[in-house]
């Protein structure tokens, strides 16, 4: 992990939280940090917790108006991925690669980490460099 200053540290992140929202938010980041594959490198803000693969944003949390949102860059980018969290919890609320939630029991936190578990490093900037090699050819 980088080194963090006092105020961009993890438990600065969880105290700028509303109260209802500080150990949903400890307790999914520490899934994150136990599922995600060797490699990735955390990074602390003010406004997001991430996990990056070199300077490319893999997962990440932030806190919204009315809710926290994990982004999880894989399930955009790998629609079986995205398949395996909506089989487990067809009701999720999910953007095209973010998970919305309130409270920590809304997630599939089983698939969630198998998802989170699924995605090298290598794999993950495999996919970022042919996702942007598909962009520049239909451009």
């Amino acid at each position: 992990m980088n080194a963090a200053t006092p105020t961009d540290s993890f438990e600065a992140f969880i105290a700028a939280l509303p109260a209802e929202r500080q150990e949903p938010a400890r307790q999914l980041w520490q899934l994150v940090r136990a599922t995600v594959p060797a490699g990735y490198t955390e990074h602390i803000g003010r406004k997001f917790l991430e996990f990056r693969a070199g300077k490319e944003m893999c997962l990440a949390l932030a806190n919204q108006k009315s809710y926290l949102s994990l982004h999880v860059i894989p399930v955009y980018m790998m629609p079986g991925l995205r398949e395996r969290l909506l089989a487990a919890a067809p009701k999720l609320k999910m953007g095209k690669g973010c998970l919305n939630f309130k409270r920590l029991e809304e997630l599939p936190t089983a698939a969630l980490a198998e998802v989170i578990a699924a995605t090298s490093m290598a794999d993950f900037l495999a996919q970022m460099q042919a996702a942007r090699s598909a962009g520049r050819a239909t451009s």
